[in-house]
């Protein structure tokens, strides 16, 4: 497998990221602070054919629901082109002074193309990721990043304008309810993510640093009882080479699962 950084990416990608600058220079003009990236492009272990771009932007204004529609429709042309797109939008305001859970007033995933999709046939219809402003727990976790090896692509410094996020409430973040986590969340597709992702929560508490999902997934194979490590690496494999996710003994995931979930709450 190939990992690229920000300076190593292909051009294609690099005018992905030009054209999702565009679009938010344009709606905002001169209230658009500052856009930045962080994920695994940031932390330097990105994949083109695997990887989001993981994007924050930062406002001077309120966006009203008209904007917020126009905004989509235009991210919905350039999502996928090549790489699939995942970014927050935050008013600057809802940032200084610190509160957790941060308050987002734009969010682009996969998990909403559809939603959105249908937003651009029927303007009308309802809902909340277009129609309010929303809590969302993860800002921190992006901000930490953003701090530690976040990118800028255009705007004021990153440590100008994204405020240091308290532990506690970063740590509330990527932990909450870990009791109840499910491999199985989301599409059949992100089964292999979601393993790896919850190793990666407790390399973070042991490490002192946030690891990308395949430093995360080394570390993990490395810290977990042998028994499970063949589930840690047909994870990698499944996810990062593309290869079918081999079957896994039932009680072998479950023993993974309650191994690294205590593993986490003795952290805290």
């Amino acid at each position: 497998m190939t990992f690229k950084n920000y300076d190593t990416i292909s051009e294609n990608v690099k005018n992905q990221i030009e054209r999702v600058r565009e679009i938010w220079s344009r709606h905002l003009g001169g209230d658009l602070i500052g856009i930045y990236l962080h994920g695994s492009l940031a932390l330097g272990y990105f994949q083109e054919d695997v990887s989001d771009i993981d994007i924050l932007i930062l406002s001077g204004r309120k966006l009203t629901r008209t904007q917020r529609l126009a905004i989509a429709g235009d991210i919905l042309e350039a999502d996928q082109n090549p790489c699939p797109l995942e970014m927050s939008a935050i008013w600057i305001h809802d940032l200084w002074p610190w509160k957790h859970p941060t308050s987002c007033q734009f969010h682009y995933s996969a998990y909403w193309t559809e939603r959105y999709r249908a937003l651009m046939q029927d303007e009308t219809g309802e809902c909340f990721i277009v129609d309010h402003d929303f809590e969302d727990a993860d800002i921190a976790c992006h901000v930490k990043l953003t701090r530690q090896c976040g990118i800028r692509v255009c705007g004021k410094e990153i440590d100008e304008v994204f405020p240091e996020v308290p532990e506690s409430d970063f740590w509330q973040s990527i932990s909450t309810d870990i009791d109840h986590y499910d491999f199985n969340a989301y599409k059949p597709e992100y089964f292999a993510s979601n393993i790896l992702i919850l190793g990666r929560i407790l390399s973070y508490k042991k490490e002192g640093r946030i690891l990308s999902k395949y430093e995360g997934g080394l570390w993990t194979l490395a810290h977990v009882p042998e028994q499970y490590r063949y589930i840690i690496e047909n994870a990698l494999n499944a996810w990062y080479e593309k290869d079918e996710f081999r079957e896994c003994r039932a009680e072998d995931l479950n023993g993974l699962r309650e191994f690294l979930i205590e593993e986490i709450k003795a952290c805290d």
